[in-house]
């Protein structure tokens, strides 16, 4: 895990469009979500359509900035986030058996 570049962006941009909200502190991000009925509405989508958007692309929509962003691994698996224990764990075994004999298998079930 030492060894993971987390700062390398996807092979493409996420398919759930980050949205974002103006605060007198700048833009700041409310969710992400894959369907969105006011944003479908405005740009044409039926409910079903799959599409890809191009990095960067934005979209004001309402009080609503719309935006298609390219994550980047630590993006997705955070430190503090629900993988911290994972973390944790990993350091332990690490510091206990050393780096070369720590291994992390992950199984993702839909």
């Amino acid at each position: 895990m030492k060894a993971v570049d987390w700062d390398e962006p996807a092979e493409k941009p996420d398919s759930r469009l980050h949205q974002y909200r103006q605060t007198p502190n700048g833009l700041r991000m409310t969710g992400k979500a894959s369907w969105s009925a006011e944003f479908a509405e405005a740009v044409g989508l039926e409910r079903g359509d799959v599409r890809e958007w191009p990095e960067g692309a934005e979209w004001l929509i309402g009080d609503t900035l719309y935006r298609s962003v390219t994550i980047r691994r630590r993006d997705a698996v955070t430190d503090t986030g629900e993988w911290r224990p994972v973390w944790k764990a990993m350091k332990g075994l690490a510091e206990q058996h050393g780096d070369d004999n720590v291994r992390l298998v992950v199984w993702f079930d839909d």
